[in-house]
C-alpha cells in the first residue's frame, strides 16, 4: 500500500525494523564470520562467546535473576564491540540488511558497554587480546 491511504506509515516501518533487528544482527554476524576481513582471533572470540552463552555453566549462574544474565550481556557487548570496531564501517554497511541508523545505534550502545567494567577486567578481556597497539580513549 502507499502513504496516501494510511497503510504505509513511519510507525509501521519502525515496528517492522525493530522486529527485524535480531535477525539482521544474526545475519551480520554470520557474514562477518564468513568474511576474510575478520581476523581469526575475532572469529574465535565470537564463537567462544556464543558457546559460553549457550553453555549451562556460567561465571554467574543464569538461575540468579538479572545478575545471572549480566555476565552474558556484557560479554556479548564487548565481543561485538571489538568485532565491529575491527571491520571498516563501509563493510559493516554492506553486510547489514537493516537501516543504517539502527547499525549506528548498535555501534554507539556497544561503545558504551565498557563503562560497566572495571579497567582491570577490560584490560584482560579486550586490550590484551588486541595487542600492544590497541588504544581505547575510555581507558588510556
Amino acid at each position: 500500500m502507499n502513504e496516501t491511504n494510511g497503510f504505509d506509515c513511519p510507525a509501521k516501518r519502525t515496528i517492522s525494523e525493530s522486529l527485524m533487528f535480531i535477525p539482521n544482527l544474526i545475519k551480520l554476524l554470520y557474514r562477518l564470520l564468513e568474511s576474510e576481513l575478520v581476523s581469526a582471533t575475532d572469529k574465535t572470540l565470537l564463537m567462544g562467546t556464543v558457546l559460553y552463552v549457550l553453555s549451562p555453566w556460567d561465571f554467574l549462574p543464569d538461575v540468579v535473576p538479572v545478575i545471572g544474565q549480566l555476565d552474558d550481556i556484557l560479554l556479548i557487548a564487548l565481543v561485538l564491540n571489538r568485532l565491529m570496531s575491527s571491520v571498516d564501517h563501509e563493510i559493516l554497511l554492506q553486510y547489514w540488511d537493516g537501516h543504517e541508523e539502527l547499525l549506528e545505534l548498535l555501534e554507539k550502545v556497544l561503545d558504551k558497554a565498557v563503562i560497566f567494567l572495571p579497567p582491570g577486567v577490560y584490560q584482560k578481556l579486550i586490550k590484551k587480546s588486541q595487542g600492544q597497539d590497541f588504544k581505547n580513549a575510555e581507558y588510556i
